[in-house]
């Protein structure tokens, strides 16, 4: 999982408003990112917890300073409502509208709560999805974003054998030697609450591959590890109606800088109420 220089290509087509996600996915949102050569820039967000529309007042202040920052695309990595209301689902993605980059979503355990058992395909119906685990490749990247379903089971947060399987089709069916990111609701690094449970069995798929980063949210907490090589980071949540599961007050996004040598490095940006 060495990161190496590898070839860099743009986006492939054009990311479109409310375009389907599916095996090679279109964005809720966004333009054409930058050509080949260039650094990428990802600016991650997680946890807004929408609920109704006076929930939407933080989350916008952040999509507003993510806008004034700029970046090739943004990931919103999970739990976008309260309780998976369609009302909710329907409310974040008309906020994701909002931003002026290409955004992938990722469904969290709050966004499969209706009914009590987790409803996974109303997420994919409001969000025109394919499939609730996907991937795609942007600026030569192979981006693998996963769902572990759980709904109100949020403990028992493994990655189940038909995702697991899906991935390993997937890796199959990718020949390339471009690295990977692995997006994920729920965290990956030893030791950080709420970790996936068989966090090494899902990384083990990535064996002989470069893998430069795991993306997750959940924990409403800043944390960066590195493990093997790979950065592991989780995000403080992105609501004005949660707080951070840590005891920290600051709320915001994090920055994603991947240099043409595909070094990556990460720092999170507060964004105050």
């Amino acid at each position: 999982m060495n990161v190496k220089e590898m070839t860099r290509r743009g986006f492939l087509g054009t990311l479109t408003a409310g375009a389907s996600i599916g095996l090679v996915p279109q964005a809720v949102h966004g333009a054409e990112g930058p050509g080949k050569g260039d650094s990428v820039k990802i600016l991650q967000f997680a946890d807004m917890h929408i609920s109704d529309r006076k929930s939407l007042d933080y989350p916008r202040k952040v999509i507003d300073a993510m806008n004034k920052e700029g970046g090739d695309l943004a990931i919103a990595a999970g739990d976008l409502a309260t309780d998976g209301q369609r009302s909710e689902l329907e409310l974040a993605k008309e906020l994701l509208g909002e931003l002026k980059m290409p955004c992938y979503v990722v469904q969290g355990n709050h966004d499969v709560l209706h009914p009590a058992g987790g409803d996974e395909a109303l997420f994919r119906e409001v969000f025109s999805m394919k499939a609730n685990s996907y991937h795609f490749e942007a600026k030569g990247i192979h981006f693998m974003v996963i769902s572990h379903g759980c709904g109100r089971s949020f403990r028992k947060n493994s990655v189940r054998p038909e995702v697991l399987a899906w991935m390993r089709e997937t890796l199959d069916g990718i020949k390339d030697k471009k690295p990977f990111i692995l997006v994920s609701h729920y965290p990956f690094a030893r030791g950080v609450k709420y970790a996936t449970p068989n966090a090494a069995e899902v990384l083990s798929l990535f064996k002989g591959r470069d893998l430069l980063a795991v993306i997750s949210g959940h924990f409403h907490g800043n944390t960066e590890n590195i493990e093997d090589g790979v950065l592991m980071t989780t995000t403080a949540c992105c609501s004005g109606t949660r707080g951070n599961h840590d005891g920290t007050k600051a709320k915001g996004y994090r920055i994603f800088h991947i240099d043409n040598q595909m070094k990556i490095t990460t720092e999170f940006r507060e964004v105050r109420p």
